[in-house]
């Protein structure tokens, strides 16, 4: 962090102190013990606690008098796995995704109704391809194979709010019937690879598969994109290799890898 001459904000330090009362060992407290832990009035800790449970970060047991963190802190932990660990784990893996398949290689995390690419190693050699695509860029789901490869595995609810936003057409090749979009992610979810070409660019293949955190929930997508002409006679091979970079990266997430293959 830099180093600031500047107060911190006291509301927000007693909040911090509030939540880090809860620990493995204590995940149910009442107001009388968070006072004691965190050295403050029981007053300030209720006005505290009922605006955290009120943005999710607390609840209150009603049968125990007690309260213990929220679901907001399980996905801020989630998000802290998601954009920070996963990336460093693929790093290696995409590196040699990129050395075996001479493509370019992608990586992408899903956020709200887009996602946004954290990965990028573009193959050089071939003049006039440009995937045009920049760490940070963010894209819809029905952009391109790594959002597809992620939404596929999404619960129902989700899919069917992406669905029922606007689809744009890329190219005459685009897929956009939500009926044909729902038997697109079921073979998705049968194959766990995804291969297109010309949907977004024309002369272009992508192929990508989900990455998969502990609790079996993808939290990204890993793809090649290449020239069709370079890809259409190594497809199969291409495939195998994506997904076994996506189970490997996986396994590092914690997912189990007996899980991928039932």
């Amino acid at each position: 962090m830099r180093d600031i001459n500047m107060n911190s904000i006291q509301t927000i330090d007693r909040a911090i102190d509030v939540l880090q009362a809860f620990s493995a060992g204590n995940t149910s407290l009442t107001i009388e013990e968070i006072s004691a832990i965190a050295h403050l009035p029981k007053n300030t800790v209720y006005r505290i606690l009922y605006t955290l449970a009120r943005r999710g970060l607390v609840q209150f047991d009603a049968t125990s008098l007690t309260y213990q963190p929220g679901l907001r802190l399980l996905e801020f932990s989630m998000l802290k796995s998601s954009t920070l660990d996963v990336r460093q784990e693929a790093e290696p893996f995409l590196d040699e995704l990129h050395l075996r398949t001479k493509q370019t290689i992608l990586m992408a995390l899903p956020e709200k109704e887009e996602i946004f690419y954290v990965y990028k190693r573009e193959n050089e050699n071939y003049e006039g391809l440009s995937v045009g695509t920049l760490v940070g860029l963010r894209r819809p789901y029905l952009y391109g194979v790594l959002g597809q490869a992620v939404l596929a595995f999404f619960p129902e609810s989700r899919i069917d709010h992406i669905l029922s936003l606007p689809a744009k057409a890329y190219t005459k090749h685009t897929v956009t019937d939500p009926v044909l979009l729902r038997e697109r992610l079921q073979q998705i979810r049968r194959d766990r690879v995804f291969a297109s070409s010309h949907e977004t660019n024309l002369g272009v293949t992508g192929i990508a598969a989900p990455i998969f955190d502990i609790h079996g929930y993808p939290i990204a997508a890993i793809g090649v994109v290449g020239p069709e002409v370079h890809l259409i006679e190594q497809l199969a091979n291409i495939k195998q290799l994506v997904i076994e970079a996506s189970n490997n990266i996986s396994s590092r997430m914690g997912y189990r890898l007996d899980e991928i293959t039932d």
